[in-house]
Protein backbone atom coordinates (compact mmCIF):
# COMPACT_ATOMS: atom_id res chain seq x y z
CA UNK A 1 0.00 0.00 0.00
CA UNK A 2 0.99 3.18 -0.95
CA UNK A 3 1.94 6.31 1.39
CA UNK A 4 1.56 9.86 0.24
CA UNK A 5 2.20 13.16 0.84
CA UNK A 6 -0.09 15.18 -1.15
CA UNK A 7 0.49 14.09 -4.82
CA UNK A 8 3.89 12.94 -4.21
CA UNK A 9 4.82 9.12 -3.66
CA UNK A 10 6.87 8.63 -0.12
CA UNK A 11 7.08 5.09 0.72
CA UNK A 12 4.75 2.37 1.15
CA UNK A 13 3.98 -0.56 3.89
CA UNK A 14 5.04 -3.53 3.06
CA UNK A 15 4.60 -6.75 6.02
CA UNK A 16 2.80 -3.51 8.61
CA UNK A 17 6.43 -1.96 8.26
CA UNK A 18 6.60 1.60 6.78
CA UNK A 19 9.41 1.23 4.24
CA UNK A 20 10.40 5.20 2.94
CA UNK A 21 11.00 5.39 -0.69
CA UNK A 22 14.48 6.04 -1.77
CA UNK A 23 15.65 9.65 -0.79
CA UNK A 24 12.59 10.35 1.19
CA UNK A 25 13.67 9.14 4.48
CA UNK A 26 12.79 11.58 7.21
CA UNK A 27 13.11 11.90 10.37
CA UNK A 28 9.88 11.55 12.03
CA UNK A 29 9.05 14.50 14.34
CA UNK A 30 5.50 15.32 15.97
CA UNK A 31 6.11 18.82 16.09
CA UNK A 32 6.69 19.28 12.73
CA UNK A 33 3.67 21.08 11.13
CA UNK A 34 1.73 19.22 8.44
CA UNK A 35 1.24 20.21 5.00
CA UNK A 36 -1.75 21.90 5.88
CA UNK A 37 -0.48 23.61 8.96
CA UNK A 38 2.15 24.71 6.48
CA UNK A 39 -0.35 26.15 3.49
CA UNK A 40 -2.15 28.27 6.57
CA UNK A 41 1.32 29.74 7.92
CA UNK A 42 2.46 30.51 4.82
CA UNK A 43 -1.38 32.42 4.01
CA UNK A 44 -0.66 34.13 7.46
CA UNK A 45 2.42 35.66 6.05
CA UNK A 46 1.28 36.07 2.90
CA UNK A 47 -1.19 38.89 4.36
CA UNK A 48 0.85 40.44 6.64
CA UNK A 49 3.25 40.73 3.51
CA UNK A 50 0.01 42.49 1.97
CA UNK A 51 -1.04 44.54 4.41
CA UNK A 52 2.62 45.72 5.05
CA UNK A 53 2.86 46.78 1.68
CA UNK A 54 -0.43 48.63 1.57
CA UNK A 55 0.33 50.56 4.67
CA UNK A 56 4.25 51.43 2.84
CA UNK A 57 2.24 52.83 0.25
CA UNK A 58 -0.04 54.61 2.37
CA UNK A 59 2.82 56.19 4.23
CA UNK A 60 4.63 57.34 0.85
CA UNK A 61 1.29 58.79 -0.36
CA UNK A 62 1.63 60.79 2.79
CA UNK A 63 5.13 61.84 2.79
CA UNK A 64 4.03 62.79 -1.18
CA UNK A 65 1.72 65.10 0.15
CA UNK A 66 2.88 66.56 3.43
CA UNK A 67 6.33 67.38 0.62
CA UNK A 68 3.45 69.41 -1.87
CA UNK A 69 1.88 70.99 1.00
CA UNK A 70 5.19 72.20 1.84
CA UNK A 71 5.68 73.38 -1.27
CA UNK A 72 2.59 75.69 -2.32
CA UNK A 73 3.12 77.27 1.40
CA UNK A 74 6.21 78.12 0.08
CA UNK A 75 5.44 78.96 -3.29
CA UNK A 76 2.54 81.21 -1.71
CA UNK A 77 -0.46 79.23 -3.13
CA UNK A 78 -4.11 80.08 -2.20
CA UNK A 79 -5.32 79.18 0.34
CA UNK A 80 -8.36 76.95 -0.81
CA UNK A 81 -5.97 74.81 -2.99
CA UNK A 82 -3.24 74.35 0.06
CA UNK A 83 -6.51 73.25 2.41
CA UNK A 84 -7.80 70.91 -0.17
CA UNK A 85 -4.60 69.09 -0.21
CA UNK A 86 -4.74 68.99 3.92
CA UNK A 87 -7.74 67.28 3.85
CA UNK A 88 -6.40 64.65 1.32
CA UNK A 89 -3.55 64.39 3.72
CA UNK A 90 -5.59 63.62 6.61
CA UNK A 91 -7.69 61.27 4.48
CA UNK A 92 -4.83 59.61 3.54
CA UNK A 93 -3.61 59.49 7.28
CA UNK A 94 -6.71 57.71 8.26
CA UNK A 95 -6.10 55.17 5.43
CA UNK A 96 -2.87 54.56 6.68
CA UNK A 97 -4.22 53.94 10.13
CA UNK A 98 -6.54 51.67 9.23
CA UNK A 99 -3.57 49.34 7.57
CA UNK A 100 -1.73 49.60 10.66
CA UNK A 101 -5.05 48.72 12.37
CA UNK A 102 -5.12 45.43 9.84
CA UNK A 103 -1.59 44.67 10.46
CA UNK A 104 -1.69 44.53 13.99
CA UNK A 105 -4.45 42.73 13.75
CA UNK A 106 -3.39 39.82 11.56
CA UNK A 107 -0.05 40.00 14.62
CA UNK A 108 -2.41 39.33 17.27
CA UNK A 109 -3.81 36.23 15.17
CA UNK A 110 -0.45 34.77 14.72
CA UNK A 111 0.10 35.01 18.28
CA UNK A 112 2.55 38.36 18.55
CA UNK A 113 1.07 40.57 21.61
CA UNK A 114 3.56 43.17 21.36
CA UNK A 115 3.54 45.84 19.13
CA UNK A 116 5.62 48.89 19.57
CA UNK A 117 8.00 48.13 17.19
CA UNK A 118 5.38 48.43 14.65
CA UNK A 119 4.20 51.56 15.45
CA UNK A 120 7.82 52.91 15.75
CA UNK A 121 8.23 51.69 12.32
CA UNK A 122 5.19 52.80 10.78
CA UNK A 123 5.26 56.19 12.12
CA UNK A 124 2.02 57.82 11.37
CA UNK A 125 2.29 62.11 11.08
CA UNK A 126 -0.18 64.20 12.80
CA UNK A 127 -3.39 65.26 11.51
CA UNK A 128 -3.27 68.63 10.24
CA UNK A 129 -5.69 71.87 10.22
CA UNK A 130 -7.03 73.29 7.57
CA UNK A 131 -6.33 76.80 6.60
CA UNK A 132 -10.00 77.66 6.05
CA UNK A 133 -12.96 77.20 8.36
CA UNK A 134 -13.35 73.29 7.06
CA UNK A 135 -12.29 72.08 10.23
CA UNK A 136 -15.83 70.75 10.71
CA UNK A 137 -15.55 67.33 11.43
CA UNK A 138 -17.30 64.54 9.46
CA UNK A 139 -19.85 64.00 12.17
CA UNK A 140 -20.70 68.01 11.02
CA UNK A 141 -19.75 69.33 15.08
CA UNK A 142 -17.17 71.94 15.01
Amino acid sequence: MPIMDGCERIGEIKDGIVVPMKGTARRYNPQAPTLAELDIIKEKAETLGRIGAKLDESLRKLRALQNHIKIMEKEGKGQAEVSNLITEFNEAREEAFQYLHYLIIQREAMGFRRHANVQRMYKIPAKKRPLLGNDVRKDHNP
